[in-house]
């Protein structure tokens, strides 16, 4: 499978939001720990992504899609979160990096990654944070690309089963 990863301006996030629905659906179906439970609808993941629309306009969130060669197909996301205060125009934040489940194993989680690390850095924006379920896959996978582990947060979320789970937050430097 042939993939572009690409950031999105505000009218292609449009035009992409059925495709990152589809994308979450997907995440949650197979037990991914991000947001929402188990049972949820295109219609509410369509919902969630839509919200973030006038943020991608005014350039607080750049999101970055991998999208499959000739068809289009949404296999992946991230997105970069800027810090709107005054006191943090220097940081940002990482959120919802999905891989499709046909689409993992294959390199893709990184790809996307080192492109939200390269846009951040272009805007200036060298200190970076997420969180993801502890000992998740992707706990290893943020540990896999340097990120740096602040701690961990017992009972913080629900997984999709609706079984509590703890996350663990972590921070990279791009300087």
């Amino acid at each position: 499978m042939s993939v572009v990863v690409e950031a999105l301006d505000a009218p292609r996030y449009r035009a992409t939001i059925d495709g990152l629905a589809a994308l979450l659906v997907d995440a949650v179906e197979r037990g991914a720990g991000v947001n929402f439970m188990a049972g949820v609808t295109t219609a509410e993941t369509r919902s969630w992504w839509l919200a973030r629309a006038d943020q991608v306009a005014d350039g607080m969130i750049v999101p970055i899609v991998a999208l499959e060669a000739g068809g289009g197909r949404v296999v992946g996301s991230v997105l970069l979160i800027y810090s709107a205060t005054p006191n943090s125009p220097h940081r940002g934040e990482i959120g919802k990096v999905l891989v499709h489940s046909s689409a993992r194993r294959r390199g893709l989680g990184r790809e996307l990654m080192l492109a939200a690390e390269s846009r951040a850095r272009a805007d200036g924006r060298w200190l970076l944070i997420l969180d993801t379920v502890t000992g998740s896959d992707a706990d290893r996978f943020y540990r896999s690309l340097g990120w740096n582990e602040v701690g961990e947060v017992p009972d913080f979320a629900l997984m999709p089963d609706g079984t509590l789970t703890s996350t663990t937050y972590f921070w990279k430097s791009l300087r």
